[in-house]
């Protein structure tokens, strides 16, 4: 069964709120599809991405990645789960506010479907307009997502319409499904999105095996 989602203007905030309701609710221990982490490490990790200027910048890896993770923990030891979850709630700080929309869709939509799908709950029918905005992010940064992917021309379509090909030359891979599984399949979701791959095998394991995402 298929849960649609209200329809509001703001698709980053809907899926922060959500997103913070699904933790509350499961407490801090639950399982994640990000790397083995809880939903407590999950939180913490969004946390320091918009309160912790110092440690934002090794959330997505590189020299900062250790001094990232250890304030994660430090903020687990500082605070309890409620209070981490509670400020998530309330938004990012000014002046984060005025580039929500365009810096936290993919972030907050990502994380709740680790959360939700680990969690044994349903796909989601996302609202056409969501799947449309989500449509347009992807299609700025597919070129960014599947770099590590050589040798392939990728040929992206979606259930809704949409189609986008990158990679000039090489062996053609077809990737399809809903806009919701494309996103979560080009952040490096493999193992929770539903899409399917077809074309040359060898140019298909070529891009299974690659790290995508930003």
């Amino acid at each position: 069964m298929s849960l649609r989602l209200q329809h509001v203007s703001k698709w980053a905030h809907q899926e922060r709120v959500q997103l913070v309701e699904l933790c509350r609710s499961l407490g801090p221990d639950a399982p994640t599809a990000c790397g083995g982490w809880t939903t407590a490490d999950l939180a913490a990790h969004l946390y320091i991405r918009e309160r912790r200027p110092d440690a934002a910048g090794g959330v997505i890896g590189g020299p900062l990645a250790g001094y990232a993770e250890r304030t994660m923990r430090s903020v687990l030891r500082v605070h309890d789960y409620e209070h981490v979850l509670s400020r998530l709630e309330a938004g990012p700080p000014f002046p984060l506010r005025l580039t929500d929309e365009l810096m936290n869709l993919h972030e907050f939509f990502v994380h709740h479907e680790d959360v939700r799908r680990m969690n044994g709950l349903d796909r989601r029918e996302l609202p056409a307009d969501m799947e449309r905005v989500m449509w347009t992010r992807l299609r700025r940064i597919l070129r960014l997502s599947y770099r590590h992917v050589k040798g392939v021309q990728l040929e992206v379509v979606t259930a809704q319409g949409d189609r986008a090909v990158i990679g000039g030359s090489g062996d053609r891979v077809r990737l399809y499904g809903d806009v919701a599984e494309v996103f979560l399949y080009s952040f490096n979701r493999k193992d929770i999105a539903a899409v399917e791959l077809t074309g040359d095998e060898a140019a298909i394991g070529r891009v299974r095996t690659a790290q995508l995402g930003v």
